[in-house]
């Protein structure tokens, strides 16, 4: 993205170092986001309960990370002359958190963010019968058909079931490990447990995320992200879509962004949203986004 435009885009889905494997302090993602020409980034460290080899780093300090967003919040106000009533402060710093979602940890994540502010929360999938699929295992002795099918079924189970949340969280993280020929996730492979998905996010107002950090090359493969899963969405309803980079690292921050924004455009999405307060927040998009 061009750093000397101001698109008024905020990258939804970040980590700094109150997530495990990320080293990012929080202020040098806030000054990459600054640097990228972004409007805001909001900051959503994980929170994977009951992981399946008993890891519980994949939690964090919830207040001490927000009181920490919040002395940044102020430092670029005092920088700016700006008082803490003005939010017009040149970049938006917002709260969020990624949840992990398992059949067996959904009440433990309720308890553990009872009484906590955010203004965005991202569902996702990261384990699937016990296994992530980052470490290659899961894919043993299945076709992609089934790897990916059982994803998707698991991912419709799991958000019907905890509801408390505004984005869906990357839907084709299971396509990032892959070892098929065939590791991009196709709407007309999938289109019922699609439809099903899809369905539930517009009834209940709820967001599908582009995660651009699925969209990169491993292993010498690119998975594609396939324009119809948007259409679809779109035709059944669908009015929010975000854009995250799921970035741990500065370089990534944005990444990606204005090639995500034209193809949004281009299956007709005139708005990409963020949260704020737990609200849809839509900002259009501009074709100087991508020109």
């Amino acid at each position: 993205m061009d750093k000397n435009r101001t698109p008024q885009i905020i990258d939804t889905h970040s980590h700094s170092d109150f997530s495990p494997d990320s080293k990012t302090k929080l202020k040098e993602m806030v000054a990459a986001a600054v640097s990228e020409g972004l409007a805001g980034i909001a900051i959503t460290d994980h929170l994977d309960l009951k992981t399946p080899d008993g890891d519980t780093r994949f939690t964090f300090d919830i207040a001490k990370q927000q009181n920490e967003i919040d002395e940044i919040r102020n430092s670029y106000e005092i920088s700016n002359g700006l008082n803490s009533n003005n939010d017009n402060y040149g970049i938006e710093i917002l709260k969020g958190i990624e949840i992990g979602l398992q059949s067996h940890n959904l009440e433990d994540i309720k308890e553990y963010v009872q009484g906590c502010t955010f203004d965005s929360i991202i569902a996702s999938i990261h384990f699937v019968d016990g296994v992530d699929p980052y470490y290659g295992s899961y894919y043993e002795g299945l076709t992609e058909k089934k790897a990916y099918g059982r994803y998707l079924e698991l991912m419709y189970s799991l958000i019907t079931t905890y509801q408390d949340f505004d984005i869906l969280g990357h839907y084709d993280y299971i396509a990032r490990y892959a070892p098929y020929a065939k590791y991009s996730i196709l709407y007309k492979d999938y289109s019922d447990i699609f439809d099903s998905i899809f369905k539930y996010l517009v009834y209940n107002g709820k967001a599908l995320e582009i995660n651009t950090n699925t969209y990169r090359t491993r292993n010498g493969k690119t998975p594609v992200l396939d324009p119809h899963i948007l259409k679809r969405y779109l035709d059944l309803g669908g009015e929010f879509i975000t854009l995250g980079s799921d970035a741990h690292t500065t370089d990534r921050i944005g990444e990606q962004f204005s090639h995500y924004l034209k193809l949004a455009y281009d299956c007709n999405f005139r708005y990409i949203t963020h949260y704020k307060e737990r609200k849809p927040v839509p900002q259009k998009i501009q074709m100087s986004h991508f020109m």
